[in-house]
């Protein structure tokens, strides 16, 4: 039998997920480990093949497929341990960097209450220094080269960077992205004459407009680049020493799946993919149920994350950004705040207000009830407080909690300052939180035009469980949906997912609009796309292409990507609709009327997405049967439901021991071996054939 895995380095867990070839699922979970992030890995797929017959050196001898999210390049930037920087640029504009976009880069990435404090906001601190920085006298202009780059200098300017310890250097020219010749030249020269060097360049990285936001992706990538090539080099050392010997996939950020070396050569790609997994994830199980309009919620232990899938359609990000740094490279919409089951609970100095977050208890030592030493209270504490913990049932029995200690810790720095009692003081923390995630909700949601009572919201996370049916209840989501992958479930959308590649050509064309010329850009594009897929081992006939324009109107300068739904050759009547559609997604986002075709409409950019499909099982069903949740009713305990008023008897069931077509009309929680769901008063939940907890928001009745 051959295997399939996915897996996922979080902050706080990583995830696996085991898929044999008949869609049957096996998950795995366990601490991640710092600094050796690849033995978390290894834990946790132990920790799946406890339910197999077969250890982890059969599991990964009969693999086919290896497919890994990690979290390693944001740990080396928010650790500051990348590699020793330099950047090459155009003579005369050596600030770029440091100057960001001016006032904008002092606020940008921060949240709202920050932005207001204009004296003590600073732009993010730079990756290097403006010593690590040198100019070549050269220049382009679009597609021309007014001034030749000179070779000595080139090699002179390096001479001195490493002479000052730079082990990774970063070219970055203006007009790179139309004028590629002198990057790929400096490419070339340091191949030759510093082949130990990390090099990567913005034609490469970021083919892009945008002068500072291209230069920040390139430094980027070069500062990540040593350290994930030593990572993903020892992976794949290790995966071979246990008996693998089949291929290793990275996902992207971009929701597709790319090589070891791709992910090597453009480790910003690797930013954020884990999230993005969890995305697709949610996407590839709502999609067995038919369902179309997903809002997808992600909370874990340090930050809580949400992705909008419209009609099946994910958005990319219009400004990515990781630790306040921007960066232009495709990456699939997704909004995160510092809130989450690790969140640590305080009180506002001189005030008293309670803040949730941003501060992480993180894995260790974690909220105050897991027993390793936490000494501050955290919405997980909150969480057991409330009641809706089962110790001694606690993921599956094999973790223990310490009670005590959450209430000891809550009581003290929480409740007696507020002056109230624990219980009260903790259902008001619950609700902030849940109001918190909400305004996050209603800012992806209502603020672009999207109704959230049209869609199904998708709970996944160790910890969102405990909180989704509140906070969907808040924006009027009529359903949620917890997949039975729900604290794994990025490392199931790695499965669920294909090689893809994005290639981008910058063109400004303005009205009236050439077909020939389109199509032109297109045909190259596409041929690239091909013939990197074919290079991959993918039949023509097996490859699929996706194109898109981003387009604006004249004089503005946000973009709204616009995908081509025609097929082919794009007539004048196609580009038309391609145009109209544009115009659709704009009022969308920002109101009815705002559209103003008169003004002027210009394409600026046009991109490919080469996908090579890598078959996925569908997923294992299971046989529905009449409801008789009895059998997994583990009896009641005392919890807080902001429905009931107060706190009452709700009941524990065991997701173990529920099957298919089992539906809980009670309020209380289902526990399961990874996370705990919460079932409010009013709401139904129900098992479906994919094991996954169907919850009918306010659908019963409650008295």
């Amino acid at each position: 039998m051959g295997y399939r895995i996915g897996t996922d380095i979080g902050g706080t867990c990583t995830d696996s997920t085991i898929m044999d070839d008949s869609g049957r699922v096996t998950i795995g979970k366990d601490l991640t480990t710092y600094p050796d992030f690849s033995q978390g890995i290894f834990d946790s797929l132990a920790d799946a093949t406890e339910d197999m017959d077969v250890d982890l050196p059969g599991l990964l001898a009969e693999t086919d497929l290896f497919l890994h999210a990690t979290s390693v390049g944001e740990n080396a930037l928010f650790e500051r341990e990348g590699a020793e920087t330099g950047l090459l640029t155009t003579a005369g504009f050596e600030e770029t960097l440091h100057a960001t976009r001016g006032g904008y880069g002092r606020w940008s990435g921060l949240p709202f209450e920050q932005v207001k404090d204009i004296i003590n906001s600073d732009k993010p601190d730079p990756l290097l220094p403006r010593t690590s920085i040198e100019g070549l006298s050269e220049r382009a202009y679009r597609d021309q080269i007014v001034e030749e780059l000179d070779d000595q200098e080139v090699l002179d300017a390096v001479d001195s960077l490493v002479e000052d310890g730079v082990e990774s250097v970063a070219g970055c020219l203006l007009w790179s992205f139309s004028s590629p010749e002198h990057e790929q030249r400096i490419k070339d020269l340091l191949a030759e004459h510093y082949p130990d060097l990390y090099v990567t360049v913005s034609s490469d990285v970021s083919p892009t407009m945008g002068e500072y936001e291209r230069t920040s992706t390139t430094v980027l990538n070069a500062y990540l680049g040593p350290t994930a090539e030593e990572y993903l080099t020892n992976l794949q050392s290790t995966l071979s020493e246990y008996g693998f010997d089949g291929l290793l996939l990275l996902m992207f950020s971009h929701g597709g799946l790319v090589t070891q070396q791709d992910a090597i050569e453009r480790p910003v790609g690797l930013m954020e993919s884990g999230p993005v997994g969890g995305l697709l994830g949610s996407q590839f199980v709502a999609n067995r149920r038919g369902i179309d309009n997903i809002i997808s919620t992600d909370m874990g232990g340090t930050t809580f994350k949400v992705g909008v899938i419209d009609d099946n359609r994910i958005e990319y990000a219009d400004e990515p950004m990781v630790g306040r740094h921007h960066y232009q490279f495709p990456k699939r919409d997704i909004h995160s705040i510092a809130v989450a089951g690790g969140s640590v609970i305080s009180l506002e100095e001189g005030t008293n207000v309670p803040q949730v977050g941003p501060e992480s208890a993180g894995s260790d030592p974690g909220p105050a009830c897991y027993g390793r030493g936490g000494d501050r209270p955290t919405v997980t504490d909150v969480d057991l407080i409330q009641g809706y913990f089962s110790p001694e049932h606690f993921l599956g029995g094999n973790k223990e909690m310490d009670p005590d200690r959450a209430y000891e810790v809550f009581e003290e720095q929480i409740a007696e300052p507020l002056g109230k009692s624990t219980e009260e003081a903790a259902a008001d923390i619950y609700k902030l939180t849940n109001s918190i995630i909400a305004d996050l909700l209603r800012e992806t949601t209502v603020e672009k035009g999207i109704d959230p009572r049209k869609f199904t919201l998708v709970s996944i996370g160790g910890a969102a469980g405990m909180h989704a049916t509140s906070y969907a209840r808040e924006l009027g989501i009529p359903e949620v949906l917890v997949p039975y992958t729900a604290s794994v479930n990025s490392a199931l959308g790695l499965l669920s997912t294909d090689v893809t590649h994005e290639h981008i050509d910058v063109q400004g064309i303005e009205p009236p609009f050439d077909p020939d010329r389109i199509n032109e850009v297109f045909g190259d594009l596409a041929a690239t796309a091909r013939e990197k897929l074919a290079d991959e081992g993918f039949d023509a006939d097996e490859i699929t292409l996706e194109r898109s324009i981003n387009m604006r109107y004249q004089r503005q300068v946000h973009e709204l990507l616009t995908p081509v739904e025609q097929s082919g050759r794009l007539s004048q009547a196609d580009i038309a609709a391609t145009v109209d559609r544009f115009e659709e997604l704009y009022e969308q986002r920002y109101g009815e009327g705002s559209a103003f075709k008169e003004g002027g409409i210009e394409m600026t950019e046009f991109r490919v997405r080469g996908v090579g499909p890598l078959s996925t099982p569908d997923l294992q069903e299971h046989p529905v049967s009449e409801s008789n949740p009895e059998r997994a009713r583990l009896g009641t305990k005392d919890m807080h439901f902001e429905a009931a008023g107060g706190r009452i008897d709700g009941a524990l069931y065991d997701f173990e021991d529920l099957t298919p077509g089992d539906e809980i009309t009670e309020p209380g929680v289902v526990l399961t071996p990874v996370t705990t769901i919460v079932v409010n008063p009013g709401d139904v939940a129900r098992m479906d054939q994919f094991k996954n907890i169907r919850i009918g928001i306010q659908e019963g009745s409650y008295e």
